[in-house]
């Protein structure tokens, strides 16, 4: 039951896409109940899961029938977590829109100080923030650092993505009309829309906080078909220069050339290695021995800021 002060708050639509996240389900769950912030509806999609992920948000679900929304696809959408969110946008109905990931896990505070920046901000569309990056037994090894103000945001987005997509919150509706993700690619749908948004000016904000925690296990979908999602990056980048008038630097154009010829070369366990190291996702100095000789390639990491 809410209390007053609970109901002068603005509601938010917390949504978690699931597919086959039994692991990690419970620990990133719970981090959403136990949010300082309270007014939120929780939308959890399962994405016709083949492991145990429905009966564990079955069981939330039937613990906390007014908070949470649970959904279960007959069919796996096979198109990542932006088609299942596009079922969860259908149904929300917060004035805020709260992405998650069933393997990460929030910071307490997450909510409370992203919807206190978006109410006095109103100016901003989306805000994202740091990310601490923990492993599958979620010891932190590392931090995922991102630019924060809207110029630098927009000045990188033509060489990596700086938005950690499950740390944002943004308005749900936009002049008028709902948000969704478009399904105009097979991956970075995320990274097409926001990226289109801010060639139409839409202020995109991230925070210094570290508000999640970003999971590193071995199967996240960032890193399955690494090729293919870098190849629709390019495409991507393509067209905000060709129809939205996005002007990159000569050497943003050298650092595109760079990315695609070494994502081709390099084996993909490299190429995943060092994307990593480019992110700060795993330490240097930890991880010296297991990569061994392909610290030549380091001066290369840079170029790796992708995606």
């Amino acid at each position: 039951m809410k209390n007053k002060a609970d109901q002068k708050k603005p509601l938010v639509s917390v949504i978690m896409p699931v597919y086959n996240a039994g692991n990690f389900l419970v620990e990133a769950i719970e981090s959403i109940l136990k949010q300082t912030y309270q007014n939120f509806e929780f939308i959890i999609i399962n994405d016709h899961s083949t492991d145990n992920s429905w009966d564990i948000i079955q069981k939330y679900q039937k613990k906390y029938p007014k908070k949470i929304k649970a959904i279960n696809l007959k069919r796996n959408l096979n198109k990542g977590g932006d088609a299942c969110a596009n079922v969860g946008l259908s149904k929300a109905k917060g004035k805020y829109i709260a992405r998650m990931d069933a393997d990460d896990i929030a910071h307490p505070q997450r909510l409370e100080k992203q919807v206190k920046f978006l109410e006095k901000n109103k100016d901003v569309f989306l805000v994202g923030s740091n990310a601490k990056v923990i492993d599958k037994e979620g010891k932190v090894i590392g931090i995922k650092k991102v630019p924060t103000s809207y110029e630098d945001i927009y000045k990188s987005f033509f060489t990596f993505n700086p938005i950690i997509h499950p740390t944002v919150i943004f308005r749900r509706v936009i002049k008028g009309k709902v948000f969704s993700y478009p399904k105009k690619f097979s991956a970075n749908n995320d990274y097409y829309v926001f990226f289109k948004m801010l060639c139409k000016d839409y202020k995109f904000v991230n925070l210094r906080e570290e508000l999640l925690y970003y999971r590193i296990h071995g199967n996240n979908d960032t890193f399955n078909n690494m090729r293919e999602k870098f190849l629709n990056t390019l495409r991507i980048r393509l067209i905000m220069v060709l129809k939205y008038k996005y002007r990159p630097t000569l050497k943003q154009w050298l650092i595109n050339i760079a990315q695609l010829i070494a994502i081709f070369l390099l084996p993909s366990q490299v190429a995943k290695k060092i994307y990593l190291l480019s992110k700060g996702i795993i330490n240097i100095s930890n991880r010296f021995e297991n990569f061994g000789k392909f610290f030549i390639l380091k001066r290369h990491i840079r170029f790796f800021q992708s995606y």
